[in-house]
């Protein structure tokens, strides 16, 4: 009788991600409008103001589904100029599934987005709440490239720039969307968890560790307007 394989940490964390974004669908599948304490959290978030500007411009690569999928273009076809086509079909595969897999969820749980008589809604966001579109795609992509950064890019401000570009871009896309009105906590939450799943499940050639070999090595390479978005 063979022994039990033991999964690795990487599945673990990304089985734990997906089984308690889950456990928010389901929740949210049973009581679809939003609980008292996501109402309190938007409307605290969102006194402060002197945020709007910042939050925005988090928000924007993600705003539209032809600029999201330029700058997915853009990055991935950048990496495999380079050499690394492995890893850019790799992230490819991360944001695209992301939003694909974002779209089924949304028609599966179809949740309201917020309304202007409950919160400022300082965005038109077309579609249903739950998960967050944005967020899965910045988990996904902007998380994926980052890992790939911080694995296989050797020491130096080209790595410095893209680490801490991705970490803010994924850090604060969750903040963002809150205080924009375009989702509650448990849509944004939720978001994080089903985009760390599907990474952890199809990322792992962005940051296996190979050395820091260079690419050629590789043999498989109201008060404020509303702003309109077609995605998130």
């Amino acid at each position: 009788m063979k022994p039990l394989r033991v999964l690795s940490l990487r599945h673990q964390l990304g089985l734990a991600a997906g089984l308690a974004a889950l456990a928010m669908s389901g929740l949210v599948l049973a009581h679809p409008q939003p609980w008292a304490w996501e109402l309190a959290l938007t409307r605290q978030v969102q006194g402060w103001t002197w945020l709007h500007g910042p939050l925005q411009a988090i928000s924007w690569p993600g705003n539209d589904v032809l600029r999201q999928g330029l700058l997915m273009l853009v990055v991935c076809s950048l990496l495999a100029r380079h050499g690394w086509r492995r890893e850019a079909q790799t992230l490819a595969v991360a944001g695209s599934g992301a939003f694909l897999l974002n779209l089924g969820l949304k028609a599966l749980v179809a949740r309201a987005r917020p309304a202007a008589d409950a919160v400022q809604l300082y965005v038109t966001a077309n579609g249903w709440s739950f998960p967050s579109g944005h967020v899965m795609f910045y988990t996904a992509f902007y998380g994926g490239l980052g890992g790939f950064a911080c694995r296989k890019l050797p020491p130096g401000s080209r790595r410095t720039v893209i680490l801490s570009l991705c970490a803010i871009l994924v850090g604060l896309v969750g903040l963002s969307r809150i205080f924009l009105g375009a989702h509650w906590l448990l849509d944004v939450v939720a978001g994080y968890g089903f985009g760390l799943a599907w990474l952890l499940a199809v990322g792992a050639p962005l940051w296996q560790a190979d050395g820091l070999a260079s690419p050629a090595a590789h043999t498989t390479p109201s008060a404020a307007p509303r702003q309109v978005e077609h995605h998130g």
